[in-house]
């Protein structure tokens, strides 16, 4: 990648889209990663974990994407997911996504400043955790899904 004297990291100057693809059509799926900004485990956290999926299953974003599966990791979140209506194309419903669960994090982000309550994992948050993404998962399974793999808590294939 080039370098650029007036930017501190260097950037790419070219696309990952395929050029003259249609990203508004509804027969193609997609595999997509989105990572948190420096790979920060940001979603080690519990309830922000937990609001992310909650907007990913949402009515409103369920009525767009074709979701057909996904693993939220500690810093990175994968979908297997393609788009319903044709009239919006995978990259702004992408942008739009990815807008609100950055105000999600910014919301989470205050509530703990203003608490202070960081709760640093002991021997009951693994249990604590496992229940509550079984929980989860057991929401998601409403999903037209094909298999659940239950190796990371936030999956569902």
């Amino acid at each position: 990648m080039p370098y650029f004297e007036d930017l501190p990291q260097a950037r790419r100057y070219n696309t990952l889209r395929l050029l003259g693809h249609n990203y508004g059509s509804t027969t193609s799926l997609y595999a997509i990663s989105l990572a948190t900004d420096q790979r920060r485990p940001v979603f080690a956290d519990i309830k922000l974990a937990k609001a992310t999926l909650k907007s990913l299953l949402s009515d409103q974003t369920l009525v767009l994407f074709d979701l057909r599966a996904f693993c939220l990791m500690p810093n990175h979140l994968h979908l297997v997911t393609g788009v319903k209506n044709p009239t919006v194309d995978l990259s702004t419903i992408m942008g739009r996504f990815e807008s609100y669960t950055t105000q999600l994090y910014w919301k989470r982000a205050r509530e703990i400043v203003e608490t202070r309550a960081i709760t640093l994992p002991g021997s009951d948050f693994h249990q604590n955790g496992v229940r509550e993404s079984r929980e989860l998962i057991t929401v998601a399974l409403s999903l037209p899904v094909l298999q659940l793999f239950l190796t990371y808590p936030f999956s569902v294939v």
